[in-house]
């Protein structure tokens, strides 16, 4: 099993999209990875963000702006420059994000501003910015995985799982092994 985190809500943890998936119940969901893949973070999302995340992820490009395409251009159209996201929280089952907007050419003049995580992730995409999580929400929230040490097939050689990380590797599987990530 990984680590506990430290819970200390400045910690962040860089995460990228792994991808958009839909859940046994037809709900759609983004599952974020930090940068080891040994932290997955599963947030469910409503069906025009998970196509709007998505579209960008394939790189296609839609005849018309959608919404996060036309918040990107206004704030590129305004000088403002979307510099990271936060999920900041979670509580009652719903997350909260942050944009962190940078006003201007003053790296001081940062804007923190209350969004959606699904929201938040589709902007971060077109804009090229991180997308941080918290590490009490990654904890509270999230599937931890260890990687084991290398196994060599010509050894043999692995070492056994622990009982705690069975737990979380089937954690993980039971989430992941209805969840369409090809859609």
């Amino acid at each position: 099993m990984a680590p506990m985190l430290p819970r200390n809500s400045f910690t962040m943890i860089e995460m990228t999209v792994e991808g958009i998936g839909i859940d046994p119940s037809n709900n759609p969901l983004v599952l974020l990875r930090d940068a080891e893949r040994k932290i997955f973070v599963p947030i469910w999302i409503g069906p025009a963000e998970a196509v709007s995340i998505q579209m960008e992820l394939d790189e296609k490009q839609p005849q018309r702006p959608m919404t996060h395409d036309l918040l990107t251009t206004v704030l590129r159209e305004l000088g403002a420059t979307l510099v990271r996201v936060t999920v900041n929280e979670f509580a009652d089952s719903v997350y909260y994000a942050s944009l962190h907007v940078q006003v201007g050419r003053n790296a001081d003049n940062l804007q923190e501003i209350d969004a959606r995580p699904s929201d938040a992730i589709a902007l971060a995409l077109r804009a090229h910015a991180q997308i941080l999580v918290a590490d009490d929400v990654a904890e509270k929230t999230g599937i931890q995985v260890e990687e084991n040490t290398p196994l060599s097939i010509a050894e043999g050689n692995a070492e056994p799982l622990s009982p705690a990380d069975e737990v979380e590797i089937d954690k993980l599987s039971r989430l992941l092994e209805d969840v369409d990530l090809d859609n």
